[in-house]
């Protein structure tokens, strides 16, 4: 996959857009049973709606492939783990339940296979586990992306957008809509060595807000050329190669990005019910066992602080710290990471979790340094 331009995303009249949809899913299908000879394949299922569809779709167009479901949780009340289970059960589908209450302790290995300081990879367990089962593994990727998924953020997005919003304040609103990638003090967090600015941000960002597609076209575009090119693709294709494994998604074929792209914004993300992925919704409720279905955004998702109390705060504490490695090298500013950490010890956390958000990301960091940099730690290290 490689980035998109503004005029991918120029929206064009299309009528029957479920039909459409329909058959490009079924033509994709088919030709992978065709080309692959799959008699069987893996598919990661969370009970959403992307997962949800990708089975409904797979069981109608294929109906005698042999489908294994693999749901994932992390020991939270609310994990999905019980209605994937139910979709998998109708579907005719083997049911594997992962249960993950560690995401962290084999991070370094993680980050090996992936070359990158990342620490949300465990997508990768799943993955793992589908192997033993089917070469073919099938996600859910891009039906956010491409169908108008993230309703909380475009509903933030548009309701503090004025009429003649430049483009780089779009940018900075843009941004305040992901503020979970980033702090309030970030320009304080880096060392010497890193000449970070927010010009240099608001720079990437701006072919994306300066056009003349409308403000939520330009937010579809920032996001397929943002996180889904270069943080879940990226990672899965990686663990993908480690494993031996096909990773393929109904939504991210070449035509379904062509044509998903032109859709109009209005018929994927409806402003006053705040609802997205409206063709795909309304394709799923169609579909045996989804006819109540909610329109909720959740996957495979735990809550940081729950995780920040049980060992995350302990493991970055051993290895984020003044001695870490990327802070002798200037990368990380030695000041900021001590005022955090006393943050973190004496404020509520829930007010905090874009803290603990930012001190995970710089824990993966200072282990890719020490893995691929200073050479000082073994990919089998247990955190």
């Amino acid at each position: 996959m490689k980035p998109l331009s503004y005029k991918d995303f120029t929206p064009t009249k299309i009528d029957d857009i479920e039909s459409k949809i329909n058959d490009i899913v079924e033509d994709d299908l088919l030709t992978m049973k065709k080309k692959l000879r799959a008699n069987s394949i893996s598919l990661s299922l969370s009970g959403g709606i992307d997962s949800g569809l990708t089975l409904a779709m797979i069981r109608s167009v294929l109906p005698d492939i042999k489908i294994e479901c693999f749901s994932m949780g992390f020991g939270d009340e609310d994990d999905e783990i019980q209605r994937a289970k139910e979709l998998s059960r109708i579907y005719d589908g083997n049911f594997h339940n992962i249960i993950k209450d560690d995401i962290l302790n084999e991070l370094p290995q993680l980050i090996y296979i992936v070359k990158e300081p990342r620490w949300n990879l465990y997508q990768y367990y799943p993955m793992a586990e589908a192997r033993k089962q089917s070469s073919i593994f099938y996600s859910g990727d891009g039906g956010d992306e491409l169908f108008g998924g993230y309703t909380f953020r475009y509903k933030k997005f548009l309701s503090n957008l004025s009429k003649n919003t430049d483009w780089k304040n779009k940018t900075k609103l843009y941004l305040s809509c992901h503020e979970r990638d980033w702090v309030p003090d970030q320009h304080k967090m880096f060392g010497s060595k890193i000449k970070f600015s927010w010009e240099k941000i608001y720079a990437l960002l701006k072919p994306y807000f300066n056009n003349n597609l409308e403000p939520l076209d330009q937010v579809f575009l920032a996001d397929f050329n943002g996180k889904l090119l270069y943080d879940w693709i990226p990672s899965n294709n990686a663990f993908g190669k480690y494993l031996g494994l096909d990773i393929r998604s109904i939504f991210l074929t070449d035509k379904m990005i062509k044509f998903a792209t032109h859709i109009p914004w209005k018929m994927k993300y409806d402003p006053k019910k705040i609802n997205g992925k409206i063709p795909l919704y309304s394709i799923l409720t169609k579909q045996k066992g989804f006819k109540k279905i909610q329109p909720i955004k959740k996957g495979f998702s735990f809550d940081l602080c729950s995780l920040w109390r049980k060992n995350a705060k302990e493991i970055v504490n051993t290895y984020v710290n003044t001695d870490s490695e990327i802070v002798k090298n200037k990368i990380i500013n030695e000041e900021w990471l001590n005022t955090i950490h006393k943050k973190l010890l004496q404020d509520n956390l829930e007010l905090n979790v874009r803290y603990i958000s930012k001190m995970l990301g710089i824990l993966s960091l200072e282990i890719w340094y020490r893995l691929f940099i200073g050479k000082t730690m073994k990919k089998t290290q247990k955190l």
